[in-house]
């Protein structure tokens, strides 16, 4: 009797909670997918952080709440925006990506009543929140660290594909290196783009060009493509490797002994709080900015050596055998950094 007492008890539960207004969330993962242990992946995060607490509030799964698509490419958009906006169930629907953006201000009109959000992009539309970054302050950041540790005046970065979008990075970048090392030159920061976000062969092929040519550390932007910086990294102790988005080291913990740091930005961060304001009644469209000097005054920084400095300043998980007397001059170097670039003193150009 106890246990079908119990179980009437949890059927009612479980219509009292289906009878309420469970919010649910769209995501549309960038090309590329899961596995990247960065951009893709950190979007996932912030979306499955909200879904749990939504499950937790309305006593229900997750899978009840939360639904996700991996688009293998560009052409796939469309149909995955038009899919979960035509079903009228979700409360927002997340589009992650520079490149969603052009189809979702096409789509989006057509579905008045669904709030979309894009990420990394802007898209003209009265029912779109499109959230932005300052990329180039992560990036100049990174390029703090490369300039200060190099022992050939070489540096390197690679990114993704040839679009505005990484080109800030490679910009953002340069300049960061160049500031903190006068010796260091545009010259001597090499390029190279993958053309793709999930081809690390070809992105550990172009990384061990670069290590050969000179750059003794490289900087990913390339998604999924500059895990083959990482494994192109373990191949010679004196070269080094820089992570982007989220702390690399910890997210790919099996190059923990090569990524010395990792430019931060706060995608999760970003994709949580869209979810919760449409959750709670605060959300609106328009364009938001995160950033060191942004709308919101979060969402970039760095994870370098062992402690947390401050909110653009966090302690990584890097296991790289750096001499603490460096490690200690690089921090003093990245605090300078930040106060100049909130202070308005280091002004980043970026296209």
């Amino acid at each position: 009797m106890k246990r079908l007492a119990c179980l009437g008890i949890a059927v009612f539960l479980g219509l009292f909670a289906f009878g309420q207004d469970i919010p649910k969330i769209g995501l549309i993962l960038a090309t590329g997918g899961l596995g990247d242990r960065s951009f893709n992946d950190q979007s996932y995060w912030g979306a499955e952080r909200a879904a749990q607490e939504l499950a937790a509030r309305y006593e229900v799964s997750t899978k009840d709440v939360f639904s996700y698509v991996e688009p293998r490419s560009i052409a796939d958009y469309e149909a995955f925006q038009r899919e979960f906006a035509r079903a009228g169930e979700y409360t927002i629907i997340v589009c992650i990506g520079f490149d969603q953006a052009p189809i979702l201000e096409e789509v989006a009109p057509d579905y008045p009543d669904q709030k979309f959000v894009v990420i990394d992009a802007v898209a003209a539309a009265d029912n779109v929140a499109s959230i932005v970054f300052n990329d180039w302050e992560e990036a100049f950041l990174c390029g703090v660290v490369a300039g200060m540790l190099t022992n050939t005046g070489k540096v390197g970065v690679e990114g993704g594909m040839d679009i505005p979008l990484i080109r800030r990075f490679v910009q953002g970048y340069t300049q960061g290196a160049m500031w903190a090392n006068p010796k260091i030159t545009e010259d001597d920061v090499l390029v190279r783009y993958v053309g793709a976000w999930n081809n690390p062969t070809l992105g550990k092929e172009l990384a061990l060009e670069m290590y050969q040519a000179g750059a003794d550390i490289i900087y990913g932007a390339a998604g999924k493509s500059h895990l083959g910086v990482f494994a192109a990294a373990e191949e010679n102790p004196a070269w080094w490797a820089l992570g982007t988005d989220v702390d690399q080291a910890w997210s790919a913990p099996e190059h923990a002994d090569v990524i010395v740091a990792s430019g931060l930005k706060r995608v999760d961060l970003a994709v949580y709080t869209e979810i919760m304001k449409a959750v709670e009644g605060t959300w609106s469209a328009g364009v938001i900015s995160y950033g060191m000097v942004s709308d919101i005054g979060i969402g970039t920084g760095i994870a370098f050596g062992p402690w947390t400095i401050n909110d653009y300043i966090t302690a990584s998980y890097s296991e790289a055998a750096l001499p603490n007397s460096l490690v200690h001059e690089i921090l003093t170097k990245l605090v300078e950094a930040v106060d100049g670039i909130m202070s308005g003193s280091i002004v980043i150009e970026h296209e």
